[in-house]
Formats: structure tokens, C-alpha cells, sequence
């Protein structure tokens, strides 16, 4: 992966691709970022802007694609902002589902942000602390509730497009970056229906960064315990009993109409803050949500 820029001076990153393997990813990719689909506002599959073909005697090819940030770089301050990146992965891969296409490795480091627009000045793309150019340290990174993100799924390696005539859908697991999915379980698993797959693994990334820590993620957030249910749902070890990305949809939409104002403004802490998180901390992040209150400033950011 390598980070450039466009003659507009937008930010991009060039993925190399080698064929024929990373066909199917870049079909994929193609295809979401049709103006047909990529006008739809739930579509949250990264956009490829450009390709890059291999040049003659070479089988290397590039995807262009914008510069994306890592969701867990800059800290969500608000169960709000944690409520709107759940909403829109849900949607992005509700999008992907509804047009017969698995993502099949949803996974922690596989969801970005285009987070650039919470810094005076953009970070470097692979030393995040220190600004692009390197000649001082990153910026603190303005609130989401004042810049509301967009969500993206990205990596399509993995991805596959089934017609409407493929049913029963089935492929050979294992497959994608979660190696606790049931139905890949065994030394010889049988083929399965990727689409209760793909459900697991996206509830799984909250699990275990908003409710149980995972493996890769140390200190989870907290305050995100209404999701439990639904997530434990969604992670259910027989995937007949998996609610569908349309059901997962809905009741979300239930639960965070029964959150109050109160509790989308209240904070989101990191496990591991909150033996310091006192009266101090407390006081600063009420006054900070009055501001944003008497600014008129959504609990939920929607991105418009």
C-alpha cells in the first residue's frame, strides 16, 4: 500500500494487485463504485478512483482509492458517535447483501474512516502520530460530533458476487481474519452460507471493541452495552438462528430510538481510563456537550 496525491491535491492510496488473483477484488470494487451504486447513500464501500493497468510483460496492476484512517485512531468521545459508525456498517453491508455480494473478511483493520477532516493537518498515513509532512507531531483531532465521518468497508479480496440464480449460496470455508467463526470450525468443515458469515464477523468487531475484549483489542470501549443483545444475536453459533443484515437493521433502528439524549451524550471510555475518569473528566465532557448542545450540534453526527 502506498500513500500519493491526485493533481487536486486530494489524498489517495494505491493498492497494488497482481493478476489474475486480484481480479475478483478489483471487479468487485468496480462494480460498487458504478455511478448507479455508488450514488446510494448506504453504499460504504471505499471507491476506487482509478486503475492502474500492468504495463506491458508485467501482471501488477494498482487500485486507486481514497486516503483512509484507522476508526480507532482518533477516540470516540460519545456513545452518539459510536451509534452512528455501527449504524452505517450495518447499512454498508446490508448494501453489499442486498446486491448478492459477501464481503467475507469484515474485520477490525478492514472498516476506515475518512477521518482526515478531524485534523488542522493530515497525519501521515503510516506513522499517525506525526503530521504528512513530518515536521511536527499530529494535531489532537476535532470531535466527530463536530465533523461527522463516513464509514467504509475496504478489501474486497475476499468478496464474492453470486447471482440471484446461485441459491443455495455455499463456499468452502475457511475463510477471511477471524478464526473463531463456528461454522469454519473442525479440520475439514463443510461447505457453508457465507452470508450468516458475514454477519458473525461484523458483529464480532463490536463485541470486541465496544462490549468484551478481543484478542486484538486491548482495552474495548465502554458504554455501548445496549448493543449486547443484538450482538449476541448476531454471533449466534448456528447460523440459521442469525438475524439477516435487514433484521440486524431494524432492531438497531429499535434500539436507538428507546436511547435518550442523555445517554448518546454521555461518554464513551476506554477500559483502561477508567480508574482516572473522575469528577474532572466528567465536568469537562458535560461542558464540552452543553457547547455542543447550544450549537445545535446532532447527538447522532449523520454524515449529510
Amino acid at each position: 500500500m502506498l500513500d500519493a496525491s491526485r493533481p487536486n491535491g486530494s489524498l489517495v492510496a494505491l493498492k497494488r494487485l497482481k493478476f489474475p488473483v486480484g481480479l475478483g477484488e478489483m471487479t468487485i470494487g468496480t462494480r460498487f463504485s458504478s455511478p448507479s451504486l455508488f450514488a446510494d447513500p448506504r453504499n460504504h464501500c471505499i471507491p476506487i478512483l482509478d486503475i492502474i493497468l500492468p504495463m506491458p510483460g508485467s501482471d501488477v496492476a494498482f487500485i486507486v482509492m481514497p486516503l483512509l484512517r484507522q476508526t480507532r485512531i482518533a477516540p470516540f468521545e460519545t456513545v452518539g458517535e459510536a451509534v452512528e459508525f455501527f449504524r452505517q456498517i450495518f447499512e454498508g453491508l446490508q448494501f453489499m447483501h442486498e446486491n448478492n455480494t459477501i464481503h467475507g473478511d469484515c474485520k477490525h483493520n478492514n472498516i476506515m474512516e475518512d477521518g482526515l477532516s478531524l485534523y488542522t493537518s493530515p497525519p501521515h498515513p503510516f506513522r499517525h502520530e506525526m503530521r504528512r509532512d513530518f515536521t511536527d507531531r499530529t494535531p489532537k483531532p476535532v470531535s466527530r460530533t463536530i465533523r461527522p465521518t463516513k464509514y467504509y468497508l475496504i478489501d474486497f479480496g475476499l468478496s464474492y458476487d453470486f447471482t440471484r440464480e446461485d441459491g443455495p449460496h455455499m463456499l468452502q470455508g475457511p475463510w477471511g481474519g477471524f478464526k473463531d467463526v463456528p461454522e469454519h470450525q473442525g479440520s475439514e468443515p463443510p461447505p457453508c452460507d457465507p452470508f450468516p458469515v458475514d454477519v458473525y464477523c461484523i458483529g464480532n468487531v463490536i463485541n470486541q471493541q465496544f462490549i468484551d475484549r478481543g484478542p486484538r483489542v486491548t482495552f474495548p470501549f465502554t458504554g455501548c452495552e445496549f448493543m449486547r443483545e443484538l450482538v449476541s444475536d448476531m454471533m449466534n453459533k448456528d447460523p440459521k438462528k442469525r438475524p439477516t443484515m435487514d433484521e440486524v437493521v431494524l432492531r438497531f433502528d429499535l434500539i436507538v430510538k428507546g436511547l435518550s439524549w442523555y445517554k448518546l451524550r454521555s461518554p464513551v471510555i476506554r477500559a483502561d481510563e477508567l480508574r482516572w475518569w473522575g469528577l474532572s473528566c466528567s465536568i469537562t465532557h458535560w461542558v464540552k456537550q452543553a457547547y455542543y448542545i447550544l450549537r445545535g450540534y446532532p447527538a447522532i453526527p449523520i454524515v449529510s
